[in-house]
């Protein structure tokens, strides 16, 4: 597969879009100073008559036309997904730090006529890499100080919901050694609104906090309990209405992040603020019975069909069939140990869904580079379908998931579809970036039965009942 190296991903993907300018001027200027605003006149025939008074104000208000307003383009905008590796080598060429971060950009085009969408997530971007970068400069610090000391860490963005009206992603920071129990987490997460690119808070969504917090309170404790005393053999030792009153604070201070789902309102607790591992939990728009949690904007706005993504660490609660009772469901990539070199390798996919749990290895001898993991909802049922690269092999496979199962569906050569080398300068250590599924019906991939990319071609696909893949339209 085309496996690039990036150093400076793009610092900016988009370039300014000139508005249409006012029609008055007639020589295509587009500017819109007044002073540019400001018509030739033309010598004018001796026998017209002057204009004056009122005609002349007239006149002049027909020329002064207003420039049109650009609409936002209605549907999905088509999103790219960057992925980026950081290391620090060590003598014995071993990476002594290693950091792997994610995120979403508009493509060139959909930028082009979603500025306003674009710039926040070039700043969605931009927070994040600050992150990466202050985490980095700690990182060489600290194995300055300390040779045997080496860092995993990685800020992995994940899309929640893409529709015509909102978008929303968490991205996951993962820290790897930090704590010999658990891999340390935190969350940052944002929402949009795709026309106008305002971002969404909290109190646009939530109509009554309080209740919120109370059925948030509810379904965290109760894991949080489960979870202590099943993995620590240890009670949870704070009461229910300090439980809230943290989320509460947490809430305020931004360490409790959440995401406007195509279903509800997911919130990401952080490891080592109620218990030493993440906790999630999702109040359904089915779960305001009374119609007083969500603002009506919000709730009215639930989706049948979505594709989105879930976390590594915290994974989600889904309701898979539309039984209105969730699973909870997490993927992430699984990793061996090669004794002969002292190293683990990406060896296959691990998937959970409520009580029942598989791990599916690689073909190719000595695993992988990286999955995309999506789950897609349509006509009642959830299928997770990835895509995966095995050393210039691709393969796209399906799962059914239901409540405690998970049952194998189909598999194809292919892959999710590249953006064009001639828009994204891509070098250094990173990936060229692939277009996000966002249309459960139409997801852009590359498909073929050659080893070099020139073999493959650019194709939609559509999974259908049972997992079932169909290539336009084609079975």
């Amino acid at each position: 597969m085309k496996r690039r190296s990036v150093e400076v991903i793009i610092s900016c993907l988009m370039c300014a879009v000139i508005l249409a300018g006012c029609g008055g001027s007639g020589n295509g200027d587009n500017s819109d100073k007044p002073e540019d605003k400001t018509a030739v006149a033309s010598e004018q025939n001796e026998t017209e008559p002057e204009k004056t008074g009122s005609a002349m104000e007239e006149a002049e208000a027909d020329d002064e036309v207003e420039p049109e307003k650009e609409e936002t383009p209605k549907g999905v905008p088509d999103l790219l997904l960057f992925r980026e590796n950081a290391f620090e080598w060590r003598e014995d060429n071993t990476p002594a730090i290693k950091h792997k971060f994610t995120y979403l950009m508009l493509d060139g085009e959909s930028a082009k006529s979603n500025r306003e969408l674009a710039a926040s997530l070039e700043n969605a971007r931009d927070e994040m890499l600050s992150k990466q970068k202050e985490a980095w400069n700690n990182d060489l610090k600290s194995i300055g100080e300390n040779e045997l000391i080496s860092f995993d860490e990685s800020w992995k963005v994940y899309l929640r919901r893409a529709d015509d009206d909102y978008l929303s992603f968490v991205t996951e920071f993962s820290s790897e050694g930090m704590y010999d129990d658990v891999v340390y987490t935190e969350y940052t997460a944002h929402s949009y609104r795709i026309d106008g690119g305002k971002e969404i808070t909290f109190s646009d969504v939530i109509a009554d906090e309080d209740a919120f917090l109370d059925l948030m309170t509810d379904k965290m404790y109760e894991s949080v309990g489960s979870k202590l005393k099943e993995y620590y053999s240890v009670e949870f030792d704070t009461d229910k209405e300090t439980f809230k009153k943290d989320l509460k604070s947490y809430m305020s201070s931004g360490e409790l992040a959440w995401t406007l789902d195509p279903f509800g309102v997911t919130c990401y607790l952080p490891a080592y603020k109620a218990a030493p591992f993440a906790e999630t939990a999702t109040i359904l728009f089915s779960d305001d019975g009374n119609n007083t949690i969500f603002n009506d904007e919000f709730k009215s706005s639930a989706r049948e069909e979505y594709v989105m993504q879930i976390p590594d660490y915290v994974g989600s609660y889904i309701d898979v069939n539309d039984s209105g009772v969730s699973s909870y469901v997490r993927a992430s990539e699984s990793y061996d140990y090669n004794a002969e070199n002292d190293n683990f390798y990406l060896s296959g996919l691990y998937v959970s869904c409520t009580g029942d749990w598989k791990s599916f290895p690689t073909t190719m001898s000595g695993g992988t580079d990286f999955y995309n993991i999506f789950l897609l909802h349509k006509d009642g049922e959830t299928v997770l379908f990835e895509s995966h690269d095995e050393y210039d092999q691709s393969f796209i496979n399906t799962y059914v998931l239901a409540r405690h199962e998970i049952a194998e569906a189909d598999s194809i050569r292919g892959c999710l579809e590249w953006a064009s080398e001639k828009d994204y300068d891509i070098n250094g250590e990173g990936y060229t970036p692939v277009y996000v599924p966002t249309d459960p019906s139409k997801i852009r991939v590359l498909t073929g039965e050659g080893e070099f990319a020139g073999d493959w071609s650019p194709a939609v696909l559509n999974i259908g009942i049972k997992g079932k893949i169909e290539i336009d339209g084609q079975k």
